[in-house]
């Protein structure tokens, strides 16, 4: 983060909110996730990123890449203070991985453009220079490198959740389904004192933010699939915004809740949205007793919450059907 002094106390506040939240956290992710062998290094720019390359799609560099279907790229974002190694044991997203045979691009925020590792998903604009065109600009750069399927999932937690909205928004000839844990709605807070305003769950409105995101992703843009989640204890991210975030994709994609709306699946609250021709398109997991953390995390990463279901596999399920 900047000199601005109004930065600076964001990232106060923050951090004292997460002290306070009855959250799960283990200590830094000090143990290698055991498929380490295959988590590349890369760098765009002055952009550094992890990327995970299933045992069975690893060649070398100069070989070619085998003709076929291909295969799908999932963009995980980090949430503030987390590095990418952190989050990758903690959504156990690699092991994942392997098993479903998906790359995973884990982009890096850096302290020079953070102090607190927080993407800048409250930019005033989006610009050429912003974050949210720099991750878009790095995504179709690893697309192409692996050939990998033209569009994306986009998993984030907390400024990373808030991250895959934006990028949901500005890129959806790119991005396919995001998956959004402790997150919020588009532009719900543009600015510093805005975003947090938003994160306290004050001003959120999803009608308001679906016409935002209609107005960024232009005429005939494709629909975008969600799965949505938030600890009902979360002190950092307000539950409203799950509610509000519900609202925007749902009337993107012209939803009707379905008759099954809400019930009870692994402990959570539940809700299941269908478009008018009766496909799923948007699900919502409220999980009592979790603060702000991912849903059935590694205890060994932070902010995990291992009792809850799994949202790593419960978000792919969904979003990859």
């Amino acid at each position: 983060m900047d000199a601005d002094p109004r930065r600076r106390s964001l990232v106060a506040l923050v951090l004292v909110a997460m002290m306070l939240a009855s959250v799960a956290v283990g200590g830094a992710a000090d143990k290698k996730d055991p498929s380490e062998a295959s988590f590349l290094k890369g760098r765009l720019g002055d952009r550094l990123y992890r990327l995970y390359v299933p045992r069975a799609l690893a060649v070398p560099a100069d070989a070619p890449k085998a003709e076929g279907a291909k295969v799908p790229l999932v963009v995980a974002l980090h949430g503030c203070w987390q590095t990418p190694e952190d989050f990758a044991l903690g959504t156990r997203l690699n092991e994942v991985a392997e098993r479903r045979n998906l790359f995973v691009l884990y982009p890096a925020q850096g302290r020079r453009d953070n102090a607190s590792r927080c993407w800048n998903w409250f930019e005033p604009a989006q610009a050429a220079g912003s974050e949210t065109n720099q991750l878009v600009t790095l995504i179709r750069d690893v697309v192409h490198q692996q050939r990998a399927a033209d569009r994306v999932i986009v998993l984030g937690f907390s400024a990373g959740g808030f991250m895959a909205v934006n990028l949901a928004c500005a890129a959806p000839a790119l991005v396919r389904g995001v998956g959004v844990a402790a997150g919020g709605p588009y532009r719900c807070g543009v600015g510093v004192d805005a975003g947090l305003q938003c994160m306290l769950g004050q001003h959120v409105d999803g009608e308001k933010s679906a016409a935002a995101c209609r107005g960024a992703m232009g005429d005939g843009a494709n629909r975008i699939r969600a799965s949505l989640w938030h600890g009902a204890n979360d002190v950092v991210v307000n539950p409203l915004n799950l509610d509000a975030l519900a609202v925007m994709f749902a009337r993107l994609a012209s939803a009707t809740v379905a008759a099954e709306a809400e019930n009870r699946r692994e402990g959570a609250l539940y809700s299941l949205y269908r478009d008018a021709a009766g496909r799923p398109w948007l699900e919502t997991w409220f999980i009592p007793g979790m603060g702000h953390a991912w849903s059935g995390g590694d205890l060994r990463a932070t902010h995990t919450y291992p009792p809850g279901p799994s949202a790593t596999e419960r978000m792919l399920d969904f979003l990859l059907e």
